[in-house]
């Protein structure tokens, strides 16, 4: 069973900056490269995704319980800084 998403306005926000849809957030959600503990109970899913042409990770943080809530979202070229691989 897929779990019920939301997305705090601070994600929203974020994901209009730097030119990330909702469908490439879910993606990495659904099915992560990578997820890592992140400050408190948050964790970090981590996935490639592809933008003008170059691939970028994509850090979603989030929050786990009934509901998964994304509290925002990177994009980044540094692949290799944060520890993942294309």
């Amino acid at each position: 069973m897929v779990p019920r998403i939301q997305f705090t306005a601070h994600a929203l926000a974020r994901m209009s900056e730097r030119g990330v849809s909702r469908e490439q957030v879910l993606a990495v959600v659904t099915t992560p490269l990578r997820v890592l503990p992140a400050k408190g109970e948050r964790e970090e899913i981590q996935g490639l995704i592809e933008r003008v042409g170059r691939p970028m990770l994509l850090r979603v943080v989030l929050e786990r319980g009934v509901v998964v809530t994304i509290i925002t979202v990177i994009a980044t070229s540094k692949i290799n800084k944060y520890g993942a691989s294309t």
